[in-house]
């Protein structure tokens, strides 16, 4: 990984009023709208509405940066400039993981301003747990990196902005940020588990609630995780 190229990659990535809107502005504001319509009570599975809701707009929002950043892959790719990159010392493992590295960054932006409107909405937690919820949810944001990557590798420039969009929309969907397990029909709360929004999600309230299966959750982000970096690799070496 090259720092320089990271640097640079970041300063571009924050100038690109995108990325502010829909990583960290809209999630945020979500967040407020929900805990003004939902109020300030408990969830059926013990958890406060406003931890709950707080948990679930940042995971939401996580999910954009890096998606986001795959979209550039897919538009280098189409300007050539992947090709370009070839030409320096640059090599094809460094410029994968400064993407993934530079998508990480992005991600954690999103996920402080929602828990310190957390923490203004009377979110209360100890120092300890605070740090876990945060980096379970950046941590968690490994997958949706892999993701980006892999659909900047393969998806045309032109089709990118959608197919972020629906990624995006259908991992909340079906992932459980919507549309709680405990209330879904037994086929969609099946396909939820098959998900790493879902356990993700798990991982976040295990701390506070009881019979979150944290070995399942393990596994089924490492395959995700796994399955995606291989996908990433031998696309990128097809088109080199």
């Amino acid at each position: 990984m090259n720092a320089r190229f990271l640097g640079l990659e970041l300063r571009r990535a924050v100038r690109n009023g995108r990325y502010l809107i829909f990583t960290v502005i809209v999630p945020s504001v979500m967040f407020v709208l929900f805990v003004n319509l939902y109020g300030k009570g408990t969830f059926p599975n013990g958890l406060p509405t406003t931890t709950s809701l707080m948990m679930n707009m940042a995971l939401f929002g996580l999910m954009a940066g890096p998606l986001s950043i795959g979209a550039r892959i897919a538009v280098e790719r189409g300007l050539g400039w992947q090709k370009q990159l070839r030409l320096t010392p640059l090599t094809g493992t460094g410029y994968l993981a400064t993407k993934g590295a530079l998508s990480m960054l992005v991600a954690l932006p999103g996920i402080l301003l929602i828990s310190i409107i957390g923490a203004v909405e009377g979110v209360r937690m100890d120092a300890l747990h605070w740090l876990g919820v945060v980096g379970t949810l950046w941590v968690g944001a490994i997958p949706f990196v892999l993701l980006g990557i892999v659909i900047g590798l393969v998806a045309s420039p032109d089709g990118m902005q959608a197919i972020t969009g629906l990624a995006s929309m259908l991992l909340g969907l079906l992932g459980g940020i919507w549309i709680p397990a405990e209330v879904a029909p037994d086929w969609l709360a099946t396909l939820m588990k098959v998900l790493p929004t879902y356990w993700i999600k798990e991982l976040t309230q295990a701390p506070f609630v009881s019979g979150v299966d944290v070995k399942q959750a393990l596994l089924v982000i490492a395959l995700w995780v796994a399955g995606l970096s291989v996908i990433a690799a031998r696309r990128y070496r097809a088109q080199s």
